[in-house]
């Protein structure tokens, strides 16, 4: 790719906010190339092409990723240490698509608004119920339990509402284990349709003034449900095409595969508990136990915090006397 030569996959990956940018010109010239070639289906083609535009970036990173997993494990390398730069370009990436669909949003005409992005706005219409002539004008940050009987009525507990989020987000974190173990990248569309329609949110908030909506949603990306969620999809999205690039190149059953298996094996156990962490953090939110929510969004963002600043370090090969 273009772009991704001239920046350099190893400026790339020891700098990942390098992809923040890449992935700002990428969502401008896919959402344009969409809505001027196909505009009736430019709310779905836009994020095909972005995920397109993404593709070989991610990919040639992670086929060199198993290489790098075993002389990193040589060298004493710590999980932290030979995943951080990776982890750190899925998250820049669905920044990117949140930041470059928020502008586009705001940008375009109010007469284009609803055919460029009519995909998105239907995802808000149908799991907030709320739609002023097909935009939404009511949204939550806690949107994947509208709707449902297990978190919004009189009889909603903390573990029935727990349960029916994390049986949804379950079933996308399969989905993104799966495609990125088949397509090795599959699971950018994932990460960038979602990215999109809080793209779209955030855009709707800003024009419509409701600062107080933005404020809520921003907090609960930031120290809320937000992160557990979002690294539980990277988790298993770095899981599955790791995995994938390794049996890709014949590698499965050698005895280095072992090393690449531990690590998969990890980041899968790692993606399960925080989605299931999100779950019960978002059920605790909608159940209006504001302090509690916040406390177990901090506490996540600050183990995470601290497992960087520890061991996210490469630790210096030791040297062998003879």
């Amino acid at each position: 790719m273009v772009l991704e030569s001239l920046v350099g996959e190893k400026n790339i990956r020891k700098h990942p906010v390098f992809v923040f940018f890449l992935t700002l010109l990428i969502c401008a010239g896919g959402i344009f190339f969409a809505d001027l070639l196909f505009p009736q289906h430019a709310s779905i083609l836009s994020v095909a092409f972005i995920t397109i535009g993404l593709v070989p970036l991610v990919h040639n990173i992670l086929s060199n990723e198993a290489d790098d997993e075993i002389v990193q494990r040589k060298h004493f390398g710590t999980f932290f240490a030979r995943h951080f730069n990776l982890i750190m370009i899925y998250v820049w990436i669905f920044i990117g698509v949140i930041v470059a669909f928020s502008l586009y949003y705001v940008w375009v005409p109010v007469s284009e608004k609803n055919l460029l992005f009519e995909e998105q706005i239907k995802s808000f219409c149908s799991v907030s119920g709320e739609c002023n002539n097909g935009v939404p004008f009511s949204i939550s940050g806690r949107i994947s339990a509208f709707g449902s009987d297990s978190c919004l009525s009189d009889k909603s507990t903390i573990s029935t509402c727990t349960w029916f989020i994390f049986e949804n987000n379950a079933g996308v974190l399969l989905f993104t284990i799966i495609l990125s173990l088949l397509y090795g990248v599959g699971a950018i569309f994932i990460i960038a349709w979602n990215a999109s329609i809080l793209g779209v949110f955030f855009g709707e908030t800003f024009l419509s003034g409701s600062h107080l909506k933005w404020l809520g949603m921003f907090q609960s990306m930031l120290i809320g449900h937000g992160p557990p969620e979002l690294l539980g999809y990277v988790f298993g999205a770095l899981a599955g095409g790791i995995l994938s690039a390794m049996v890709a190149r014949n590698e499965f059953f050698t005895h280095e595969s072992s090393i690449i298996i531990k690590d998969v094996l990890f980041l899968s156990a790692l993606a399960i508990f925080s989605v299931a962490y999100g779950a019960i953090t978002e059920a605790v939110g909608i159940l209006q136990m504001t302090e509690v929510y916040f406390a177990l969004g901090f506490l996540y963002l600050l183990v995470i915090i601290i497992a960087v600043i520890v061991y996210g370090r490469a630790r210096a090969p030791q040297k062998i006397c003879l």
